[in-house]
């Protein structure tokens, strides 16, 4: 796992871009997440010395390959036991290569709603292809197995961050 950098700058083009997008058709969580998404993006690329793409089935092209930008929110560290996922909602992409990244904030209140953004983590990657023939499905309502007082909020194809490749 890795720390990618981000500044006010990324924070400030993430927010713009995140108010200006509004609701997203099949959004697990129906907008909230789009800063968040935005964020892990910008990482990424800046990371990968690239530009979004904005496409419909992947976020940025490196080396010939279409990269999708998964990224999800959490109150801590990522753990190699915690998990990455695509949503159902999402098997209509067809990128080359998965990334999943995950933003560390300082604080989550009962709402979900987080605050005090501190680390972007990048989990790792998958070759898309071999993402859909390991990940596990995890139907709505289905309790981590590892954190059970959390559910999955829609059907999800699940991997383990310990699972995925450190390297495009």
């Amino acid at each position: 796992m890795q720390s990618l950098k981000f500044n006010q700058e990324m924070i400030d083009q993430a927010s713009l871009w995140a108010n200006d997008l509004g609701g997203i058709k099949n959004s697990i969580t129906r907008g909230d997440g789009n800063f968040a998404g935005r964020m892990g993006e910008l990482a990424l690329a800046k990371h990968l010395g690239l530009e979004v793409s904005d496409r419909k089935d992947y976020d940025m092209i490196f080396d010939g390959k279409k990269i999708e930008v998964k990224t999800k929110r959490r109150s801590v560290k990522p753990k190699p036991d915690y998990v990455v996922n695509v949503a159902a909602t999402s098997e209509h992409q067809r990128p080359d290569i998965y990334a999943f990244v995950s933003l560390q904030y300082a604080d989550r209140d009962s709402g979900a709603n987080y605050t005090g953004l501190e680390h972007i983590w990048l989990c790792g990657y998958k070759d898309a292809n071999q993402f859909w023939e390991e990940c596990e499905f995890w139907p709505k309502g289905f309790p981590d197995p590892v954190m059970p007082s959390w559910k999955s909020h829609v059907d999800m194809h699940v991997m383990h961050i310990k699972n995925l490749d450190e390297r495009l």
